[in-house]
């Protein structure tokens, strides 16, 4: 039976057959609507889908930036080894039909034109590393223990304040500035530098800025952005099906694992951003949030029981300074006591 535009799955078992297959069509212009759904259907169905895909993708765009000279002595190179190279355990097999002599030709150089750009990368000991992984001018890993908060310069002037239980990898280079947070929180005050722009990285999400003030706090695959000053693009999602929102000063935005990137909206951005200034604040909280909130500081963690008293909602400040001191102060703000029960461990339950 001939094959149609919405038959794409292909037929080599292998993820980086398959990529290659995907990608080709791309090129060439053959996905319809739905090719395309079956190929994100495919991207999102296992992790090394993805990587095999980006992979492909990225050796066809060093193959734009190489030499053609260079290049075509290369895809010769692949095109005599891959003739020259039985598969593995197969036979081959007639076609009968199912591609067109079209597309087939057409596939297999750029195939073979993929496997050039990626003999290149492995081989080119100057050339792959300068295309790819430009070295830094500066590196730095920042770490805080639980409950410590720390401020760190960099050389460019921008001003990091990090907060309790937070690492990130900080790379600077020649054309960009360039943040992984890890975990936990950092305030960034940003020098302004429109030749450089700053990226936090935080897994599938990114914050991209040139010069600004904003809070970015990372739990897990949750991330939480606030804008204090100036404004920021947050991208998220697969990098092959990113979404963008732009935001101003005053605007928050939360991303939860495993949904789309919400509309940003206007929240009290100084509440938020009060750690750095060693407080904590609580407008109608449920009881059970304070205490969450509350155990990323806590070196021994503060448990509640009764389920009822979870619920509670508090409004208040409280002190993380000293973080221990909290527990005294807890009281104050909720009809709550402290009780340490012999088996260890802190629990609250109701006065």
């Amino acid at each position: 039976m001939p094959r149609t535009e919405t038959d794409t799955n292909p037929r080599s078992d292998s993820p980086r057959d398959q990529a290659v297959a995907w990608v080709t069509r791309e090129r060439l212009g053959t996905l319809d609507a739905g090719a395309r759904r079956a190929r994100d259907a495919w991207l999102a169905a296992d992790p090394e889908h993805a990587r095999q895909y980006e992979s492909v993708w990225a050796a066809w765009h060093v193959t734009d930036t190489v030499p053609q000279a260079d290049l075509r002595k290369l895809l010769a190179l692949a095109e005599s080894k891959a003739e020259s190279k039985p598969q593995s355990g197969a036979k081959p097999k007639a076609r009968s039909g199912s591609e067109s002599s079209f597309v087939q030709p057409h596939r297999r150089r750029f195939a073979l034109g993929l496997s050039a750009a990626c003999a290149l990368l492995v081989t080119a000991g100057v050339l792959g590393p300068r295309l790819w992984a430009p070295e830094p001018d500066f590196t730095q890993t920042l770490v805080t223990a639980k409950g410590e908060r720390n401020r760190f310069v960099l050389p460019d002037g921008s001003l990091l304040e990090l907060n309790t239980d937070t690492r990130a990898k900080i790379a600077l280079y020649a054309d960009r500035r360039d943040v992984e947070l890890l975990a936990g929180e950092i305030l960034f005050t940003v020098s302004p530098d429109a030749a450089r722009p700053f990226t936090v990285h935080t897994g599938q999400s990114q914050v991209r800025v040139t010069g600004t003030r904003f809070n970015v706090r990372r739990d897990g695959d949750a991330v939480a952005l606030a804008v204090e000053e100036g404004s920021v693009a947050f991208t998220a999602g697969a990098w092959w099906n990113r979404s963008t929102r732009n935001l101003t000063a005053g605007y928050v935005l939360r991303l939860a694992p495993g949904q789309a990137l919400a509309v940003p909206h206007q929240e009290n951005v100084a509440a938020i951003t009060a750690w750095q200034r060693g407080r904590l604040v609580f407008r109608d909280t449920p009881l059970s949030q304070v205490v969450a909130e509350l155990n990323r500081y806590l070196h021994e963690p503060l448990r509640i029981e009764d389920k009822g008293l979870a619920r509670l909602r508090v409004a208040g400040t409280l002190p993380i300074d000293d973080p221990e001191s909290v527990l005294a102060v807890l009281p104050r703000i909720a009809p709550v006591i402290v009780l340490y029960p012999a088996n260890g461990g802190r629990v609250l339950a109701p006065q």
